[in-house]
């Protein structure tokens, strides 16, 4: 059973005939929704699949109240949630923010983990790896018995459903698709919703963007001619996967006062391509922002292809790469702490391409390549 197949199974077309009393405010999260009623709350996944027209339902009961009518085929969840798994790293700094680390018991991959409170849970027993995708253990899971499993839509569909029809209640966080930093640190508010806790999680988020805005403030009366030419990304596996103008990378550079220059472009995707395309456009660039894990070094560039040292960003030294959080295992802290802390991200770059705008900033989750 594919994916598409299970999201109709759990969906409900008869939802909207039933009026909500209140909505959710978002402000750039546009793939969940959250309506509220007497004593539950309707959470919407919109394209969770990448569908236009996809999306996947569920029910929250607040404990101790009947299931209400009307919902037939959508999963029903008792709030407040007690205890949960994530499958993904990029789901933990949701869960510190709004004070329920407590409630995990379940987590993919320790070793990718760089908070210090979810490791430290780790080591005192209380908490399980379980994997993900096709590695994820479902006899673990069931034995857990979780009141919630967080998952996302790289989890292999079949182990949803098996996880569906074993009574284990799962959610879908797609934060991931979002066009914009700001509307995938907005999904706090979607993982709020499970635990009562929409009012703090709203209140964590407004703090962030007020520091954002703060930073962006500065670059946007730069004309366009002053701004520096950037490009983004690296070759993997012969193909340099550029990500495209509408995508939260090119959001975020524009915010930062790049002049990025796959801007124009159209795709909410990386775009794939070859090197010579990549060079023709970016060969002169102004600087090469990337991520590359094993990356310390320009020698360390050039030891993977002797063609990026023709790049006058390479031979300027105007390498930044956001590996400057690993763990011992290579868990790269950008990819959590960093998706709730868009406001360090862009004052990274604001550093990295005007450093007098930010003089006392200190880069976190970018390094200079050294030469």
């Amino acid at each position: 059973m594919n994916l598409k197949i299970w999201m109709q199974m759990i969906c409900c077309i008869g939802v909207w005939a039933i009026p909500a009393q209140a909505q959710l405010p978002l402000q750039y999260a546009q793939g969940f929704r959250v309506d509220y009623f007497d004593d539950y709350r309707v959470v919407t996944v919109l394209a969770p699949g990448g569908g236009e027209r996809e999306k996947v339902q569920y029910v929250l009961v607040q404990r101790g109240h009947e299931s209400p009518d009307g919902y037939e085929g959508v999963p029903r969840i008792e709030i407040p949630v007690r205890t949960l798994i994530t499958t993904s790293t990029t789901h933990l700094p949701h869960l510190e923010k709004l004070g329920e680390v407590h409630s995990l018991i379940g987590i993919d991959n320790i070793k990718f983990v760089n908070s210090e409170v979810v490791n430290q849970r780790f080591a005192e027993g209380k908490l399980t790896e379980v994997g993900r995708g096709r590695t994820i253990d479902l006899e673990k899971v069931l034995v857990l018995q979780p009141d919630l499993v967080i998952a996302d839509t790289y989890t292999q569909e079949n182990v949803l459903v098996a996880l569906q029809e074993a009574g284990v209640p799962v959610v879908i966080n797609a934060a991931y698709a979002e066009s914009s930093l700001l509307g995938r640190v907005e999904w706090i508010k979607f993982v709020g919703a499970f635990f009562n806790k929409e009012e703090r999680a709203t209140a964590q988020f407004d703090s962030i963007v007020v520091r954002y805005e703060v930073h962006r403030a500065l670059t946007q009366n730069l004309p366009m001619d002053k701004r520096p030419t950037v490009f983004v990304g690296s070759l993997w596996r012969g193909t340099w996967f550029m990500s495209g103008g509408k995508t939260y990378p090119a959001q975020l550079l524009r915010d930062a006062g790049a002049n990025y220059l796959w801007a124009d472009d159209e795709s909410q995707q990386s775009l794939a391509l070859d090197f010579e395309t990549v060079y023709e456009k970016a060969h002169d660039a102004d600087c090469w922002i990337t991520m590359k894990n094993g990356w310390f070094s320009r020698n360390d560039v050039v030891a993977e292809d002797e063609r990026y040292k023709k790049f006058t960003a390479f031979e300027n030294g105007n390498v930044f790469n956001a590996n400057a959080r690993l763990n011992a295992h290579g868990g790269n802290d950008y990819w959590e702490t960093g998706l709730i802390e868009p406001d360090v991200v862009l004052a990274d770059i604001i550093k990295i391409l005007y450093p007098h705008l930010l003089p006392d900033h200190q880069l976190k989750y970018y390094r200079k390549l050294d030469p």
